[in-house]
């Protein structure tokens, strides 16, 4: 099953990589699997694909120092995070929205309760609230 946010800019997008840090942090989650997926403006990115261990608080740096030194863009190519020992998978999206799939209905309704309650809707549930 799958959730999503609808576009964001690229200052919301950020906001939600925060966001998620925080639930995936209040979920007792320490660590999760970060990879990026391909740019063909990056070839430098050699381990497309690779998933990296990182700790939750060092997630955005994380990502920061791939845009800095391989010409990643988080807002331009897809990055996911996986966490640990959590059935979600979270894919930043290079169309700027965030994707997450879970086999749990708990688990997609707690991060959709998540995003509303920092200003974000889930779709496809919201989407019916809103037409």
């Amino acid at each position: 099953m799958e959730i999503l946010t609808n576009i964001l800019s690229e200052e919301q997008f950020r906001q939600v990589l925060g966001v998620v840090m925080s639930l995936l942090t209040e979920r007792g989650i320490s660590d999760v699997a970060v990879s990026f997926g391909f740019t063909p403006d990056a070839p430098q990115q050699d381990d497309v694909g690779v998933g990296y261990t990182v700790p939750i608080g060092d997630v955005p740096s994380f990502i920061a120092e791939r845009e800095r030194t391989k010409g990643f863009r988080l807002d331009l190519f897809d990055c996911w995070i996986e966490p640990l020992t959590l059935d979600a998978r979270f894919c930043f999206c290079n169309d700027r929205d965030v994707h997450v799939t879970s086999d749990s209905v708990e688990v997609l309704d707690s991060i959709r309760a998540h995003w509303r309650a920092k200003g974000f809707n889930g779709y496809p549930d919201d989407l019916k609230k809103n037409a």
